[in-house]
């Protein structure tokens, strides 16, 4: 998936493997209640939402195990849609507001891009600091991404660093060195005073465990730096009597004059801060030029003094190295901005100018990238393929339109390796972030077309986890023009219980989906994608197998009926029907009928025409249309009996026998006969062929089975027999036409034949006739 943010172009193979039913609920839950109340909550309240989920996430799994190998995958979630929330405002709305041109440039094309006007030479640094970021817009998402970074620096270090303890550090400043320059054997190299300047000013050292324990300090002080966790640093520096490092820390507090940069004049207001903080930080840089110095101290200063090359070189870890990239950046540029500032409200910055202030060493964010994605550290360049920081780069580069496009390649391309397809986790968050992008920039990031895709791309996850109640919501944010194309294949593609489909039925009434429209294009789409399977072209023999694609296709009523939808149902029963019986698929038919009970639906049916308020006529069948139905119950009824008796025809009793007989008697008689003779304009002529074609195929087969049975059971009584040789009456009736039915299908000489055997037959066992009862 290439991002195309300079040198940082894919998301490599990551094994990452963590999700679960609570992290699915809690996301799709989170966009219901969007969607529901839709335009009572911004976008913030969905970012909330997911950082909500996230870190609940990610505290279960450390009480579980703070071991557990996704507990790094979860925090940098965390700070995913941290930095996405923090951007919303200051980027994202801000984009929309200024059109297509999005930058705000007034810091390019002028030198002082904030008004003078409210400012004077007694202003606080922290007020000109303040109006030069927000008059900058790139400044202000720089300062955004740093402040998001900084506040979840927190719990990295609370979930994944317990090396340092402060308890472990000294309580008394330099102890050994103290207890060694009092000893009678005094090592020359140690120092002759115990102040903070006496290493500096005398180059000589302290003991080798103070350099231990002050370089723990120092360790501790810079993950509190970064974390701007300010008041726990001042508490450090208290408990382990480092009064000098809590001095530079309050030298650099934001100073404010309420009288001056607030206009309250009150009595109880006085300033805080420092004044000159600029001055300071020129100051502490230099102090980065003691080659004696550990690590981390110079790490300290090299931080407050908004240089990059000394802190950064104890940082393994992508997020901390960017925060450092971006403190660099932003500041010397505010900085810069300032010194301008300042000298044109008649400020002596003399001082200032003697002294060296740090080298900026990037240009931009895409700059940083690059350089995060060639750091020198092989660990960093490693976790610079992580799909979470793929995706981070992407956002606060602006190279999200690159992103999603390579994105929809990798769906496109079925052969892809590519995480999206085999990953649920990075799924989930490219799906959400695309809704969250759709629902603010609408198509200027990310097509509807490929939009829908990806949203498709989710679901179908979705539903392989058997996560059908949550499809409904998703399904919700594809725009609407697409929503019942794509929601109807959905539907008809896969397979559904009861409950699954109850469960979608009232989330679409919920998010108020177009219902029965989705359900009527599934049907359509059914009865589409399946005829191919039912060529009425061929000719017809009766299957008394159940196919796997006839309960594909009558599965799809069951939408339906649990929709309450009866005049939909019984319609397309109708049409089911037909093609099923057209083409011979007698036992699809009746296991269909079996699942549903007919003369139920038709009753719920004429029960809900009832009670319409409204005159929809598209709701009320036509009468010939429930004769019909009432037709087809009786077939499979009658049939499913004949079925049964020639399983057990050994078992069959007098009774049995009777209602069989009655059953055929009546459907050779009546079935469909008064429909082919319908005297209403409702009927069309390609109906009464249909009605036509069907007791073609299925009153011969009929006719034989009663002749048939009725013979079979001549010694129970000559009235079994008179009634078969009355059938050939039947035949010849002119009312009927059964005459003609027979020889349209070829089989009026093959009964005639058997007629004529069975009467040969009759004759050696009846000499008196069959009319004749002795």
């Amino acid at each position: 998936m290439d991002t195309s943010t300079g040198n940082m172009t894919s998301i490599e193979d990551v094994s990452i493997s963590i999700e679960d039913d609570d992290i699915h609920n809690g996301f799709a839950n989170i966009l219901r209640r969007f969607r529901m109340d839709f335009g009572s909550d911004d976008l913030r309240s969905i970012t909330a939402g997911f950082k909500m989920i996230t870190v609940s996430k990610l505290m279960k799994t450390f009480e579980v195990d703070p071991n557990n190998a996704s507990i790094n995958n979860w925090i940098l979630e965390f700070k995913f849609w941290s930095i996405l929330e923090g951007l919303l405002d200051v980027k994202f709305h801000r984009d929309l507001l200024c059109g297509d041109d999005k930058r705000d440039n007034s810091s390019a094309n002028s030198e002082l891009p904030i008004d003078l006007k409210n400012l004077c030479e007694y202003s606080s640094d922290t007020v000109i600091t303040d109006q030069i970021i927000s008059a900058d817009s790139s400044l202000l998402q720089l300062y955004t991404v740093m402040k998001t970074l900084s506040d979840t620096f927190s719990l990295d270090f609370q979930l994944l660093n317990s090396d340092i303890n402060m308890d472990n550090l000294n309580t008394t400043k330099w102890l050994a060195t103290l207890n060694k320059i009092n000893s009678f054997n005094r090592d020359p190299k140690l120092i002759k005073e115990l102040d903070a300047d006496a290493p500096l000013r005398s180059n000589l050292e302290i003991d080798e465990d103070d350099k231990s324990n002050d370089e723990r300090f120092f360790s501790k002080a810079f993950e509190l730096l970064i974390s701007n966790n300010l008041e726990e640093l001042q508490d450090l520096c208290q408990n382990t009597n480092n009064w000098d490092f809590a001095l530079m820390i309050a030298g650099l507090q934001d100073r404010i004059d309420p009288a001056i940069d607030l206009d309250d004049y009150s009595n109880s207001t006085r300033p805080s801060g420092v004044k000159n903080k600029l001055l300071r930080k020129r100051t502490i840089y230099q102090l980065l030029q003691n080659e004696k110095m550990g690590l981390y101290e110079k790490a300290c200063y090299s931080f407050l003094s908004n240089d990059f090359v000394y802190c950064n070189e104890p940082v393994d870890n992508w997020e901390q190295k960017l925060y450092l990239y971006l403190n660099n950046l932003l500041n010397i540029e505010v900085e810069n901005k300032e010194l301008k500032i300042i000298k044109r409200l008649g400020f002596q910055t003399n001082l200032i100018d003697k002294l060296p202030s740090p080298p900026i060493m990037s240009e931009n964010i895409n700059d940083i990238l690059n350089k995060l994605n060639n750091d020198s550290n092989s660990n960093i360049r490693d976790q610079s393929k992580h799909p979470i920081r793929v995706l981070i780069g992407s956002v606060i580069s602006d190279n999200v339109q690159t992103l999603m496009n390579n994105t929809i390649k990798s769906i496109d391309d079925l052969n892809s390796n590519d995480e999206i397809m085999n990953d649920t986790f990075i799924l989930r968050v490219l799906t959400h972030l695309s809704i969250i992008l759709q629902l603010t920039y609408g198509e200027k990031i990310i097509s509807n077309y490929d939009y829908t895709k990806l949203l498709k791309c989710y679901i179908l996850r979705l539903i392989l986890y058997k996560k059908y109640e949550l499809v409904p919501i998703y399904i919700s944010f594809i725009p609407s023009d697409e929503i019942i194309q794509v929601y109807s294949h959905l539907l008809f593609q896969f397979d559904y219980e009861s409950t699954d489909r109850i469960s979608q039925i009232e989330n679409m009434r919920n998010l108020d989906l177009p219902l029965e429209n989705i359900l009527r294009k599934t049907m359509e789409i059914a009865f589409r994608d399946t005829a191919e399977y039912y060529p009425t072209n061929v000719t017809v023999q009766l299957i008394y197998d159940v196919e796997a694609i006839d309960e594909k296709l009558y599965s799809t009523i069951f939408w339906f009926i649990d929709a309450h939808m009866y005049s939909d149902c019984l319609e397309v029963i109708v049409i089911l029907l037909r093609r099923f019986l057209l083409v011979g698929k007698i036992a699809s038919a009746i296991k269909f009928l079996e699942t549903v009970s007919l003369p139920k639906l038709i009753d719920n049916y004429k029960y809900k025409v009832t009670i319409i308020e409204d005159d929809n006529d598209e709701l009320i069948l036509p009468d010939f249309k429930l004769l019909e139905l009432r037709y087809y119950n009786q077939l499979f009824t009658t049939f499913k009996k004949l079925l049964d008796s020639n399983d057990k025809a050994e078992d069959i009793n007098v009774e049995k026998f009777q209602g069989l007989v009655k059953s055929l008697n009546a459907i050779v008689r009546e079935w469909l006969f008064p429909l082919v003779n319908y005297e209403d304009d409702e009927v069309s002529q390609d109906d009464v062929e249909t009605y036509k074609e069907l007791r073609r195929i299925y009153l011969p087969t009929l006719f034989n089975a009663l002749f048939d049975l009725l013979i079979s059971k001549r010694q129970w009584g000559k009235k079994n027999v008179r009634d078969a040789m009355d059938l050939v009456n039947l035949l010849a009736d002119e009312k009927y036409k059964l005459y003609e039915i027979f020889n349209s299908t070829n089989e009026l000489q093959p009964f005639m034949e058997k007629l004529s055997k069975v009467g040969c037959q009759l004759f050696g066992e009846y000499k008196e006739g069959v009319y004749v009862d002795i």
